[in-house]
């Protein structure tokens, strides 16, 4: 059922798409579900290498995009932030399917302490060697600003100093180009958008429902640890969205929820 659904998919359209971490799930851990289990990405590797997908970087959609929907079938994966999984766990991941990915910095948090998952543990974000390590691997590397801010709140000159910042540096350390930028928690504004175009970005992307295929606005299908193949295929298919925000979507989020906790804490004890 789920190969003929992304078959279908991939006649039809090619996908960004979005992630953070990799990791075990683990409520009390990553409380936002941020990171996805590496045989959770591994068989979503595999449905859309099976499906016929070809994979690409976000740089490499964005020209084939060209300021429009791109030719169908391709699909880029990309990971925000600059966790330590993306060297420890995705690194393996992608050279054992080999293919590309983008992995988003953000400089101000290289090295430290993962401000995403629950304190008291040892998760950390990439360290400057591991950066190196994961670009060296054949992972573009994205500017994802310096202190990660909301950059819908930022004037002009301000989102400027976070992006260009952090793209120096990122290109700096792996003697790169840094070409594309992801804004964080998805959200922008006018001036965010025009500050990406003037200092020469040649695109930036979003998620959660915003954007499209303009370049400094490109849409992503946002997957978290919590995704099954159903709602995995819902977001590329970007129809996962619409049903969420309906009513009937409401009712059986409602009439599932402690089921689907139950299940979760089945799986975190068993693991």
């Amino acid at each position: 059922m789920w190969s003929a659904a992304a078959r279908e998919l991939r006649k039809r359209r090619s996908v960004i798409f979005g992630y953070h971490g990799v990791g075990e799930p683990q409520s009390q851990l990553d409380p936002h579900f941020l990171r996805v289990a590496p045989d959770r990405l591994a068989a979503q590797i595999e449905l859309l290498r099976d499906a016929g997908f070809r994979f690409v970087t976000v740089a490499e959609l964005a020209e084939l995009a060209d300021g429009g929907p791109p030719p169908p079938g391709r699909a880029a994966l990309s990971f925000d932030d600059g966790m330590e999984d993306n060297h420890s766990q995705l690194l393996p991941i992608l050279r054992r399917y080999g293919i590309p990915a983008t992995v988003y910095v953000s400089t101000g948090l290289i090295g430290q302490p993962n401000p995403w998952l629950a304190e008291g543990t040892d998760a950390r974000m990439m360290t400057r060697a591991e950066i190196v390590a994961v670009a060296r691997g054949g992972v573009e590397i994205g500017a994802h600003t310096v202190t990660h801010p909301d950059m819908s709140e930022l004037d002009r000159d301000a989102c400027r100093r976070e992006m260009a910042e952090s793209r120096d540096e990122l290109a700096e350390l792996t003697a790169s180009p840094v070409r594309t930028f992801a804004y964080p928690f998805c959200r922008y504004g006018p001036e965010a958008m025009e500050a990406a175009r003037e200092i020469g970005f040649l695109a930036a992307v979003t998620g959660e429902g915003r954007g499209g295929w303009q370049p400094y606005e490109l849409s992503r299908a946002m997957i978290t640890g919590k995704d099954g193949m159903a709602s995995f295929l819902l977001k590329a298919a970007e129809l996962y969205q619409p049903l969420f925000d309906s009513a009937p979507g409401r009712a059986v989020r409602v009439s599932t929820r402690t089921a689907r906790r139950r299940v979760r804490a089945l799986a975190e004890r068993r693991g």
